[in-house]
């Protein structure tokens, strides 16, 4: 595995880690966001498919869980 495959998982778990810590659903969406990149890295993607998948996956699952958490109020 590549040094980026390593840092994209290293990006996520420091996300998952303060996601624990602080709670309240804002930091989980960008670790998954890192985790889809890892994989697109493990499959030989290109650094800009990650960096957009990153993006556009942490932005929409954002999107869903600030919705949800709105209708729940």
């Amino acid at each position: 595995m590549s040094v980026v495959f390593w840092a994209w998982v290293t990006t996520a778990i420091v996300l998952l880690l303060g996601e624990a810590v602080t709670g309240g659903l804002f930091v989980a969406p960008w670790a998954v966001g890192a985790t889809i990149a890892a994989l697109l890295e493990a499959l030989h993607a290109g650094m800009d498919a990650q960096w957009v998948a990153f993006f556009a996956v942490s932005s929409v699952i954002l999107v869903l869980v600030q919705r949800l958490r709105a209708r729940r109020r």
